[in-house]
């Protein structure tokens, strides 16, 4: 972890600003289903020890939220949905108000448990656009996906720096994608900003072998695209940089939309400078909310993050989705007015939430993240995002907000819906009100 000097007087205005009074004697209980191991452990443990920590730190600073202390069970399920079920049952039966799940398997698995019980899960995985969709699947809520609205964030930050939207034309911007992994809506989006905006849309599968990626690269840098977009996360965007430096393609053409593996990106080094990426949060440490991980935390023995690992892109994707995690809990307590948390209470917070500059700035994350909202409807929040680029050695903010072309997002979404829906007739219709917490 980067050491940082401490900023006292910060850390001691966010014990002023977040402690509330005691709301109940019994302690807010969360379970966090990880993938510390199995095939996305890379990725997993990180997001995993971004989440633990944050919420300890909350724990250890503040006693926890509204001075009720939190409970927060992990639960390794390794991407296996049976795993998966038995500790969605454990955590039932402990009286979790809120249950994370890591991925799109995991989520899908336990949507119709989670409103059975109406226990709200929030979900970690990117691709599963469905999941922001509260009109449909009122108890899941996936503030992660950014994949449809991540996609046209890079063609307009793409544009923006050409001179606007007309001079993609005649462009080819290609993408590289899981052939496995890859979400169809993803690909669609991509067909329909290339239809209206006339530039060509080459797409490269991605077998994620080694002599696949390698047999890839040598086929992209025979006709080069203009552009690349790179859809794999975490050590599949790390791999195709290394394969793209290896038969010359510039890293400044690239953009990545999941989070790329921050080890992979540290081997090129200075070769992939101006590499970027497409994110709802910065990257880095440099925020007064993890000095006081550092402090509350990490300098007590309390967490499993490497001393390097603090601002890292996963970790900092857990801190992320902790913060809102914790934001929904403390304003059901304010709703509740001292009364136990049922787990109703925390999904009708989540349908209200609303974080604005002036909050992220009181949780000690100014310049974190931007404005985010959930509604009723709108369960992944459409806010604008980051384009950040690597300088050889670290992350830096390479725009201005950059804003998603949400009435494309809406119309796939839109298309999502319906194709759920076909796919599993006599799914429930929505039951619960639309209205914010008591």
């Amino acid at each position: 972890m980067t050491r940082r000097l401490m900023r006292p007087m910060a850390v001691a205005a966010l014990v002023l600003t977040l402690c509330l009074p005691a709301a109940a004697a019994d302690p807010v209980r969360l379970t966090l289903l990880t993938n510390r191991t199995g095939p996305n452990a890379a990725i997993g443990a990180r997001v995993a020890n971004g989440m633990h920590d944050y919420l300890e730190m909350l724990n250890q600073r503040d006693g926890g939220i509204g001075g009720v202390p939190l409970e927060v069970e992990e639960c390794e399920v390794s991407s296996e949905v049976e795993r998966a079920r038995a500790c969605y049952a454990k955590a039932r039966e402990a009286g979790s108000v809120l249950i994370t799940t890591p991925d799109r398997g995991v989520t899908y698995e336990l949507l119709q448990p989670s409103a059975r019980d109406r226990i709200p899960i929030l979900s970690l995985a990117d691709g599963f656009p469905v999941g922001t969709r509260g009109d449909l699947l009122p108890w899941v809520f996936n503030p992660s996906a950014t994949v449809l609205g991540g996609m046209t964030m890079a063609i307009r930050y793409l544009a923006n720096r050409l001179g606007g939207l007309s001079e993609l034309q005649g462009l080819s911007i290609g993408l590289v994608y899981s052939d496995a992994g890859a979400d169809p809506s993803a690909l669609a989006v991509l067909r329909e900003l290339a239809a209206r905006y006339g530039f060509s849309t080459p797409l490269f599968a991605d077998d994620e072998t080694d002599a696949g990626k390698a047999a890839l690269w040598t086929r992209i840098a025979a006709s080069p695209p203009d552009h690349i977009l790179l859809l794999g996360q975490g050590t599949q965007s790390g791999a195709s940089v290394e394969e793209a430096l290896k038969v010359g393609f510039p890293p400044d053409r690239m953009i990545a939309l999941r989070w790329p593996d921050q080890d992979g990106i540290r081997r090129t080094g200075s070769a992939s400078r101006g590499f970027k990426e497409v994110s709802r949060h910065a990257f880095g440490d440099a925020f007064p909310a993890f000095d006081a991980i550092d402090q509350f935390v990490t300098d007590r023995g309390l967490s499993s993050t490497p001393k390097d690992g603090s601002g890292e892109t996963h970790y900092n994707r857990g801190v992320y989705n902790a913060v809102l995690a914790a934001e929904a809990v403390s304003e059901a307590q304010r709703a509740r007015r001292g009364a136990p948390l049922r787990g109703e209470d925390v999904r009708r917070s989540f349908e209200s939430l609303s974080v604005d500059d002036s909050r992220w700035k009181v949780f000690g994350l100014a310049g974190f993240a931007h404005a985010v909202t959930l509604t009723c409807r709108d369960h992944g929040g459409r806010p604008p995002g980051f384009v950040q680029i690597w300088d050889g050695a670290k992350w830096l903010v390479a725009s201005d907000r950059v804003v998603p072309m949400t009435d494309l997002v809406e119309a796939r979404l839109d298309a999502v819906v319906d194709e759920f829906r076909a796919a599993n007739p006599g799914w429930p219709a929505r039951t619960e009100p639309c209205a914010p917490p008591p």
